[in-house]
C-alpha cells in the first residue's frame, strides 16, 4: 500500500474553529499539504463528509469488556480497535486506585503492550498515548468507588515508583491537592512533564489557587467527586475556571453534568473544556449500566458509558455550537493538555496524519492513523498511487 496519497475533496474542520473545503496530501504518515478543493484525488469521501483531526480521550478505564486495571496489557489492543470506531486516534489508559503493587504492575503491562503495538508496524487502531494514574493519592471523603483501604500517603518514593513502572509512559496523575505530601509530588511531577490533575478532592477555592501555583493544570471530571460550585464558598473548580492556564475535563454525557451546566461551563471556558469519557466498561460482577452511567452495587457512579464521538455530538447540542467548534475540545485542547500539540490535534502540514472522517449527520465514517485507515470504508482510503 502506498503511504503517499491525496484525500478529498471534503469539508475540513482543522481544529481551529473554522470550516473550509479542500484536499489533504498525505506523505509517509504525515500531513504534507492542504490543497484546494479542485484537482486530482486518490481517496474521495462521500459527498458532504467532514475531515477532522482524530479525537483524543485523556481519561478512559478500558473498552468493550476490558479494563486496564483488571486486564492490563490485554486491554490495550481491545481499546485501540474500540476507540478507532469512535473516530479517536489516541487515548490515555487510566488505572484507578487498587493495591499499590497491582497498580504498578498494571502500569508496566499497559506500557509494554502499547510499545508492542507500535513495534508491529502499521497501526491497527488508536494509539495509546500514555498512562493516567487516577489515584491513589486521593481524599477518602470524595473517593467514590476508589476503596478507602487502597488510598495511600503521597511520597516522592511512590511517585518515582510510578514513573519507573510505566517506563516513561506516565503522562497524567489525578491527586487531591489538599492531602499531605501532594504539594511536593505536584512540583516533582510538573518538573518531569507529567500532568497533575485535581480530582477526588475536598479542596475549596483557596486550595485550588495554591494547587495551580504548584503545577496542577487540569481538573478530572468537573463537578464530580468534589464539592459543589457554591456561590459563598467556591470549590476548587472555581479556581480552575478562573485561571486561563488550566483546562477542565468534562464528561459530556448529560448525566454526570446536566446539559444546562454543560452549556454554562462551555460559555465560560470555551476551548479550555476537554471532552473525556471516563468510560468504565461494566466488566465483572458488581457493576451495571443504569440511568445512563455505570454504577457499583451500592448505586455509586463508577464511570460513564460515553463514547468520544457521542461526546462531541452532545457538546454540539448542549452548548448549541457547530461541529467545527465542538471538535476542538476533543482534538486540539486534549493534545495541548498532554503536550502533544506539535504532533497532534489539528490538521496542519507536518503533523501526524491522524484523522477522523464524519458524515454530514456527524457519524464517524472512517478513522485514519498515521495515514492508514484503521476503521471504516477502507477501500476509500487505501490508494495505490498518489497523483499530486
Amino acid at each position: 500500500m502506498s503511504d503517499t496519497y491525496i484525500l478529498g475533496p471534503a469539508r475540513i474542520a482543522p481544529g481551529d474553529g473554522t470550516l473550509t473545503h479542500g484536499r489533504i496530501a498525505i506523505e509517509r504518515g504525515r500531513i504534507a499539504r492542504i490543497l484546494s478543493e479542485e484537482g486530482p484525488t486518490d481517496s474521495r469521501p462521500p459527498d458532504g463528509a467532514i475531515i477532522a483531526p482524530g479525537l483524543i480521550d485523556v481519561h478512559t478505564n478500558g473498552a468493550d469488556e476490558f479494563l486496564f486495571n483488571r486486564d492490563q496489557g490485554h486491554a490495550v489492543e481491545v481499546a485501540s480497535r474500540a476507540y478507532a470506531r469512535q473516530g479517536a486516534t489516541g487515548f490515555v489508559a487510566g488505572i484507578i486506585t487498587a493495591p499499590w503493587e497491582s497498580m504498578l504492575h498494571a502500569g508496566s503491562e499497559v506500557s509494554e503492550a502499547a510499545i508492542e503495538l507500535v513495534e508491529k508496524g502499521d497501526p491497527i487502531g488508536a494509539r495509546c498515548l500514555g498512562i493516567h494514574f487516577e489515584g491513589p493519592f486521593l481524599n477518602p471523603k470524595f473517593r467514590r468507588v476508589h476503596r478507602a483501604e487502597w488510598i495511600v500517603a503521597a511520597t516522592k518514593e511512590r511517585a518515582q515508583e510510578m514513573i519507573e513502572a510505566c517506563r516513561g509512559a506516565l503522562v497524567m496523575v489525578t491527586m487531591a491537592p489538599e492531602m499531605e505530601g501532594v504539594d511536593e509530588l505536584a512540583r516533582f511531577f510538573h518538573d518531569q512533564g507529567i500532568v497533575c490533575s485535581a480530582g477526588h478532592t475536598a479542596a475549596r477555592y483557596r486550595e485550588g489557587v495554591l494547587a495551580i501555583g504548584l503545577g496542577f493544570r487540569t481538573v478530572t471530571h468537573a463537578f464530580n467527586a468534589m464539592p459543589p460550585l457554591d456561590h459563598r464558598d467556591p470549590s476548587i473548580l472555581a479556581a480552575f475556571i478562573q485561571e486561563s492556564r488550566t483546562t477542565v475535563q468534562l464528561i459530556c454525557d448529560g448525566y454526570h453534568v446536566s446539559p444546562p451546566m454543560v452549556d454554562l461551563l462551555y460559555r465560560t471556558l470555551r476551548e479550555r473544556v476537554v471532552l473525556a469519557t471516563d468510560n468504565m466498561p461494566p466488566a465483572g460482577s458488581g457493576y451495571r449500566i443504569e440511568g445512563g452511567v455505570v454504577r457499583s452495587e451500592d448505586g455509586t457512579i463508577a464511570g460513564s458509558a460515553l463514547l468520544m464521538d457521542q461526546a462531541v455530538r452532545n457538546l454540539m447540542m448542549y452548548a448549541d455550537i457547530p461541529f467545527e467548534t465542538a471538535v476542538i475540545s476533543a482534538t486540539r485542547t486534549p493534545a495541548q493538555l498532554l503536550g502533544l500539540e506539535r504532533e497532534l490535534g489539528t490538521i496542519e502540514p507536518g503533523k501526524r496524519a491522524d484523522l477522523s472522517v464524519w458524515s454530514d449527520e456527524y457519524q464517524v465514517l472512517s478513522t485514519i492513523v498515521g495515514g492508514i485507515a484503521v476503521y471504516g470504508a477502507a477501500h476509500l482510503y487505501r490508494p495505490s498511487r498518489a497523483r499530486a
